[in-house]
């Protein structure tokens, strides 16, 4: 009976020190996705405020899709940075700020909340955000982006 418990309990040794790598492995990609994806929006956030449209919109994937408040969805990488460069060229600056990051992967969601700023410094925009990131050969980049204004229109 004793040669039974001290496998039994070598077995469980193991399974315990596998569940521990298995949870700080886990662990440690989601900071990793996490600590990404906020250099990503910083990144994203001075490309816009330096006029770059073309460097903002290298943080989306080739085939993303941007649904921004009131218009209709804008598929791709290139349509995303038509979609931004009269934002960019005119010296708006934006301001995000991330409220959660859930990873899952391959794939990560972020919700935030946004403030687009005028030349002069006034808040012309706000609102909150729904990001869909996708783990590319690239880093991550923004595959799905949904954008809703809390600007009443008139």
């Amino acid at each position: 009976m004793g040669d039974l418990t001290n496998q039994f309990n070598f077995i469980m040794k193991k399974v315990i020190l596998l569940l521990a790598v298995l949870v700080y492995a886990i662990n440690m990609n989601a900071q990793s996705a996490k600590s990404s994806i906020e250099a990503n929006a910083k990144a994203m956030q001075e490309a816009m405020e330096n006029g770059d449209a073309e460097k903002f919109g290298s943080f989306f994937a080739e085939d993303a899709m941007f649904k921004p408040s009131g218009y209709e969805v804008i598929k791709g990488r290139q349509g995303i940075v038509s979609a931004h460069k009269p934002m960019a060229g005119s010296g708006m600056k934006l301001e995000i700020k991330t409220d959660e990051i859930l990873d899952f992967g391959d794939y990560a969601h972020e919700m935030g909340s946004y403030k687009v700023y005028s030349p002069d410094g006034q808040v012309v925009d706000h609102g909150s955000y729904s990001t869909l990131w996708k783990k590319t050969d690239n880093g991550w980049m923004i595959y799905r982006d949904v954008v809703s204004t809390a600007v009443k229109p008139g």
